[in-house]
């Protein structure tokens, strides 16, 4: 079997490495953004709930995916569409990494 890699996968396998060294710092951050902890009152910080997972799993690709594109020299529709590609690919990818990250944090609140 011939497998053909071309500039589409290309863009996404050198950014793998990037996703690696970024999501740990990203999954703590968006957590802790969740919780409030970004208020300076520290009597404002809320616990998350399961039914949040939802909103942590998109913030973090989101925010994972818009910091890999900003790192580009790509605008416009090109930026858009390398974007939503690393959106999906690291939703597909990084799914159990996020949840399992996500239910360990409420494990020890």
């Amino acid at each position: 079997m011939k497998i053909i890699i071309n500039e589409y996968h290309l863009g996404l396998i050198r950014r793998v490495s990037q996703i690696e060294d970024l999501i740990d710092p990203t999954l703590d951050m968006v957590y802790e953004y969740l919780q409030g902890l970004d208020i300076i009152n520290a009597d404002m910080i809320k616990p998350l709930y399961p039914k949040d997972y939802d909103v942590f799993q998109n913030t973090t690709v989101m925010k994972l995916a818009n910091q890999l594109a900003n790192q580009t020299s790509l605008y416009g529709d090109e930026k858009v569409m390398l974007r939503n590609q690393l959106q999906r690919y690291i939703t597909n990818e990084y799914q159990q990494k996020i949840r399992d990250y996500f239910m360990s944090r409420l494990e020890k609140n």
